[in-house]
């Protein structure tokens, strides 16, 4: 059986990088996609998820119409340069790929370009594979909140963020939530005439951080927490000046079982308990300063799972095992990505499996091993082997 290339999977991946794609920007990239893909043979789709800016789909395999049995899903937006010194140019350092969505995640859709090129040299499997690049997954999920709508199935999904090659199963969910304080504006210099929002929110903000928060413990996983961090605070107009508004965000993560409502009652009925609150008016709402869509904060980002015990997740764990000959390592993720969307919007028992170092996300040091980048490819021909072709 051929392998895809250490050659052809990097330079997949240098190309794909060098197309600037920072969310709201992906136009070209996903060009090049359905370009690239119908080069390939795939049955293609486009689907405006958002005006100008397609989701690509695509198949090959089995029959057209036919539920696919294996999906790989990634995003190709990215996130902003910031202090990366010439991003968007692919630079190989020491065995590494460095480039703004070398990790984050371009690197996992060469992996699978690599590897669908491979399967189709040879005979097509019985069985449909297929993949599906969305927009927004960096903003506001647009390209996600599109599958449905998309007619998308399958029998088994790869999400191909980064995972260091290990098999993640779960992800928290994430309730951005914006805290307003409203209180009573006064000159500085007589600040008992006034009421100071800033004070409170910052009272507040204390006791929502010391919250007790749940944790359950899944066999084989550990112990997974609920976690929230206060990000942003806002308040003021001038140093002499009584604020009348404090405004804080929090990113509250959910573990299986808690809603984005849930947290938001709590923060209400932990306010209602507090002394001096009743001075000041609060309200806490899903928000987040770069979300403007109310279709995302109406559904939220909810925790997802994939039951250890799935035959799918056995079959990656086999897959992984006698194609790189190390054992997979399982982990429930504490950040989020769009297996949410395939596990409890289409119903799709998925996993996350990619190459690169999650901690190497939207940093100026993004970079990815090679080495990582070529195993993960073998892996997803692997993948579709196992899947398609009936033995």
């Amino acid at each position: 059986m051929e392998q895809p290339s250490e050659v052809n999977v990097l330079e997949e991946a240098k190309r794909l990088i060098s197309i600037e794609s920072i969310t709201g920007n992906e136009g070209e990239v996903m060009g090049y996609l359905e370009k690239r893909f119908k080069a390939l043979g795939c049955r293609v789709k486009r689907y405006e998820a958002a005006p100008g800016r397609p989701n690509i789909y695509a198949e090959a395999g089995g029959t057209p119409g036919e539920t696919p049995a294996l999906l790989f899903h990634g995003h190709l937006d990215t996130v902003p340069a910031y202090g990366m010194a010439d991003p968007f140019t692919p630079k190989v350092i020491d065995g590494n790929l460095y480039g703004r969505g070398s990790v984050d995640q371009k690197s996992g859709v060469a992996a699978v370009i690599a590897a669908f090129e491979e399967i189709l040299k040879g005979d097509l499997p019985d069985r449909s594979f297929a993949f599906v690049g969305v927009i927004d997954e960096e903003s506001e999920h647009r390209g996600s909140m599109a599958l449905k709508d998309m007619g998308i199935k399958a029998d088994f999904g790869v999400i191909t963020e980064p995972s260091d090659l290990k098999i993640g199963v779960g992800c928290k969910g994430t309730a951005p939530i914006l805290l307003e304080v409203k209180g009573l504006a006064a000159h500085g210099c007589r600040p008992w005439l006034g009421k100071n929002a800033v004070i409170a929110g910052m009272f507040v903000a204390d006791k929502i951080m010391k919250m007790e928060l749940p944790s359950i413990e899944m066999e084989g996983l550990g112990e997974i927490k609920a976690s929230i961090n206060l990000g942003k605070i806002e308040g003021g107009e001038a140093y002499n000046i009584v604020p009348d508004l404090c405004s804080l965000w929090f990113d509250r993560r959910l573990i299986p079982g808690e809603t984005q409502n849930d947290i938001i009652c709590d923060i209400y009925e932990l306010i209602g308990n507090l002394p001096g609150t009743e001075e000041f008016t609060f309200n806490c709402r899903v928000a987040r300063p770069d979300w403007n869509w109310p279709p995302i904060e109406a559904r939220g980002l909810h925790p997802a799972m994939t039951r250890l015990e799935a035959p799918e997740v056995s079959v990656m764990k086999s897959v992984h095992r006698d194609i790189l000959g190390r054992k997979a390592e399982l982990f429930y993720t504490d950040g989020y990505h769009e297996m949410d969307f395939l596990v409890n919007d289409l119903g799709i028992n998925a996993v996350q499996y990619g190459p690169g170092k999650g901690a190497l996300c939207h940093t100026d040091e993004e970079h990815i091993e090679i080495g990582q980048l070529t195993e993960c490819a073998r892996v997803y021909q692997g993948l579709i082997r196992e899947f398609c072709y009936i033995k």
